[in-house]
């Protein structure tokens, strides 16, 4: 039985103007009212998603979210966590380096706020994410040596060159893939969103087996490949379709909505 529905956010549950529609609203508000576990499932950080998890009213004691991209795992109203991956500054130190050498930004992210590394130029990450989290503009030196990372990322315009010519030393301590065309994701080693979930199915003594997840780029790869149910958006790159169980409409036609509304009719 599904009792867990796991959500990326930008391009999946998010229309292209970053909201959640009414009819979605509905749908999920109905359904966690109803029993079901409503998980948003995302690379940004808990104090970025406060707004949506206020919407969806995802406030119970046995409301979750999964952050930094699986890294993270959260109670929405206390922020109690209760699975972490992290990196340290010196596990980026070799990031950092291949950043400086090949001139491409980096932005480090800590449970708390965003700093950008301006020595290596200012990326329009802090654009992206619109206010949602505190940016503090620093150098890698400066960049604090005893605080634990969720992630790094690259807002760049060429993230698939960056990736296919990434030292051997970044691969060894990260996770690292795209979570959209432009943004690329330096992840803990062995980071990704089934592994949060994992850890979220297993504190309620379940598995994947009740499981659906929505998605539609490739950080989402790892959740659909697992669930019982995995349901690309038809906006999702090729490789997503091809590794999904089943498909819905796009984000601007409320395709998480029309395929919820069908499967528990």
């Amino acid at each position: 039985m599904i009792t867990t529905i796991a959500l990326d956010l930008d391009n999946t549950l998010l229309t292209s103007d970053k909201t959640i529609s009414l009819r979605t609203e509905t749908v999920l508000k109905q359904l966690h009212a109803a029993g079901k576990r409503i998980v948003l499932c995302t690379g940004r950080p808990i104090k970025a998603i406060q707004p949506f998890l206020k919407q969806l009213a995802l406030t119970k004691p046995t409301d979750y979210s999964i952050t930094f991209n699986g890294g993270l795992v959260q109670q929405n109203t206390t922020g109690d966590v209760l699975a972490r991956n992290s990196v340290t500054k010196a596990d980026i130190q070799p990031l950092y380096d291949y950043a400086k050498a090949n001139h491409f930004p980096l932005d480090v992210i800590d449970l708390k706020q965003v700093y950008s590394l301006v020595d290596l130029g200012k990326s329009p990450y802090e654009q992206f994410m619109n206010g949602l989290i505190p940016f503090n503009d620093i150098t890698f030196t400066a960049l604090p040596a005893d605080d634990q990372y969720g992630k790094v990322v690259s807002a760049y315009e060429d993230v698939a060159a960056i990736q296919a010519n990434l030292p051997q030393a970044v691969n060894d301590k990260f996770h690292v893939v795209p979570s959209r065309r432009n943004l690329l994701e330096y992840l803990p080693a062995g980071t990704d969103k089934s592994a949060g979930l994992k850890a979220l199915l297993g504190h309620f003594d379940e598995d994947f087996e009740n499981l659906m997840a929505f998605g539609d780029e490739e950080n989402d790869l790892g959740m659909l490949k697992a669930a019982k149910v995995g349901v690309a958006m038809a906006n999702a790159i090729p490789t997503v379709k091809a590794a999904t169980t089943d498909e819905t409409l796009s984000n601007d036609e409320d395709g998480v909505a029309v395929f919820l509304e069908n499967y528990f009719d």
